[in-house]
């Protein structure tokens, strides 16, 4: 009876690992989204606990999530599609064999900030609303205090070193202006920070 009270916590925990490993970079229940949504496609056979995801194109597996996090918010995701298993192997060879989730996120970039609760979405409906009113575009510059913030601008999910207590004003610069004052490269707008470090 004990051992098989030991192997039910063993795998219930090792269940709750599994989980932890796909746990998107937001606070509360949603940097939770990603892992109950395999959990759930699990549960139905279409995939296992372990797939793979691919984000626009970059693959992420089980494994490599030990040392990283997913550079995701559950805001830039638009879409999740599973792949069927013999698909999932023609691609990606046994790591495959647990499925394949391909995750298509929104044109619009996610910028979150250091807090630890609501507030770090602070900038989410700002900027959502400058790319769809198409004042900026793809991968927009970003200025701090007038200092440049350089960011990765292959991933959609972007952490900013910064409060929203800190924050004194957001500026959009628009596609049309942002070469006139930063440079004939700068084409797809800018959001202009100030804070109160400054």
């Amino acid at each position: 009876m004990k051992q098989i009270i030991l192997t039910i916590i063993t795998l219930l925990s090792y269940s709750i690992y599994s989980q932890n490993r796909y746990e998107l970079l937001d606070k509360g229940k949603e940097k939770l989204f990603l892992s109950d949504s395999i959990s759930k496609m699990a549960e139905s056979g279409l995939i296992k606990n372990q797939p793979i995801i691919v984000i626009n194109g970059i693959p992420f597996r089980f494994q490599d999530l030990e040392n990283q996090k997913l550079p995701l918010s559950k805001f830039a995701i638009e879409k999740i599609v599973a792949l069927k298993k013999p698909v999932g192997i023609s691609i990606y060879g046994s790591y495959g064999e647990a499925g394949v989730l391909i995750i298509t996120t929104t044109k619009s970039k996610i910028f979150l900030l250091g807090n630890e609760d609501d507030s770090m979405y602070y900038l989410v409906d700002i900027i959502k609303t400058a790319f769809q009113s198409e004042q900026i575009a793809n991968t927009p510059l970003i200025a701090i205090d007038g200092v440049l913030f350089e960011y990765d601008k292959a991933l959609n999910t972007i952490f900013l070193p910064l409060k929203k207590e800190e924050i004194t004003d957001v500026t959009i610069l628009n596609k049309n202006s942002s070469p006139v004052i930063y440079g004939k490269d700068e084409i797809y707008g800018a959001i202009i920070i100030s804070t109160s470090k400054q």
